[in-house]
């Protein structure tokens, strides 16, 4: 899946508005324009219809950590560069929503595709580990369809998170 469409089916299944979505990259640092954003989150075949890249996915992602965990306690000296992948989208948004092995095998399910927990902590592995699992588009996919449907009755991120 490309980058804008990993950012709109989150946004989706967080009901995330547009508000909350530039308070998360400010958080980060990041002076997205409310302009932009909107052109990312258009349908690809949409005429104003802009791509995300990864760095704005992974910016985003950080700035929900952030906001629901806040500010690292001792963060790094100096980032090392990572390349986002599916794995690490996943990763990031259990972070960020806290969720145990319990809630992941459940949207896993809830998205129509169950997965064993020695599976699930395999794509949690490091990627030179013999038993790493690379998440494919398919599985991400399945997983924030379940997202949707397991935070269907949970209040928007950002209303009653910032009220702490």
């Amino acid at each position: 899946m490309k980058p804008g469409q990993i950012l709109y089916k989150i946004r989706e299944a967080l009901r995330l508005d547009n508000k909350t979505l530039l308070e998360i990259y400010r958080l980060e640092g990041y002076p997205i324009e409310e302009k932009r954003l909107n052109a990312i989150l258009k349908k690809p075949s949409a005429k104003d219809h802009e791509n995300a890249d990864y760095e704005e996915l992974g910016l985003f992602l950080d700035g929900l950590i952030r906001l629901q965990r806040g500010a690292p306690k001792n963060p790094p000296a100096e980032e090392a560069e990572i390349e986002l992948d599916n794995n690490l989208v996943l990763k990031k948004l259990r972070i960020a929503l806290q969720l145990k092995d319990m809630d992941m095998e459940t949207i896993f399910e809830l998205g129509e595709r169950p997965i064993r927990r020695s599976k699930l902590r395999d794509l949690f592995r490091a990627p030179d580990h013999p038993k790493y699992l690379p998440c494919s588009d398919a599985v991400l996919n399945d997983f924030l369809l379940g997202l949707e449907e397991f935070r269907a009755d949970m209040p928007p991120i950002g209303t009653a998170q910032q009220t702490r």
